[in-house]
């Protein structure tokens, strides 16, 4: 999760947003908002799993509305999340003596964090004075078939996970 969450920003957050009719409102929850990935997941996932609610003790109302409210905390961890990877892309675009041709930030809703994937086409050259730079080691493996994928991974210092990679082609098998 965001390590920008704090009680006043979550509660900026449900301030501004609008609650789903029929759940216990949030200021009446007895429960604290979560701010850990792993509390956000729980109560997203008990919402979704009505098999569980008699084992919680809590009603419907109150167990849907501890996932929505987690589902904006999880929103604004989430944007958090986006904004640390485009920083750290920024960092790397302005260090780095190499440029990748094309780079992604990905973040799934299920996901503890970014990851950024730096291609470079055809240029094993590059993934290897990329991983000089940064102080990654180069690997390699099958990619399908007939393809080898040349990569490093590694954290940023902002601790954003990155991948850096480009796909050539197989060596010819000889018969």
């Amino acid at each position: 999760m965001s390590n920008h969450l704090t009680e006043d920003r979550i509660a900026a957050a449900l301030a501004a947003a609008h609650q789903p009719e029929g759940e216990t409102p949030w200021q009446l929850l007895l429960t604290r908002p979560p701010v850990t990935h792993a509390d956000v997941r729980q109560a997203i996932c008990r919402a979704r799993n009505p098999e569980f609610w008699e084992f919680t003790g809590k009603t419907e109302p109150t167990i849907r509305a501890e996932a929505s409210r987690a589902e904006v905390v999880q929103e604004l961890a989430r944007r958090d999340g986006y904004l640390t990877a485009l920083a750290a892309a920024e960092h790397i675009l302005s260090t780095t003596p190499v440029l990748p041709v094309h780079i992604d930030v990905r973040l799934a809703e299920w996901n503890d964090g970014p990851t950024l994937v730096m291609t470079f086409h055809q240029r094993v050259d590059q993934v290897h004075a990329f991983a000089a730079h940064v102080g990654t080691e180069v690997s390699e493996q099958p990619h399908g078939e007939g393809s080898i994928r040349v990569e490093t991974v590694g954290t940023t210092e902002s601790g954003v996970r990155f991948e850096a990679y480009t796909l050539i082609d197989a060596p010819a098998v000889s018969e």
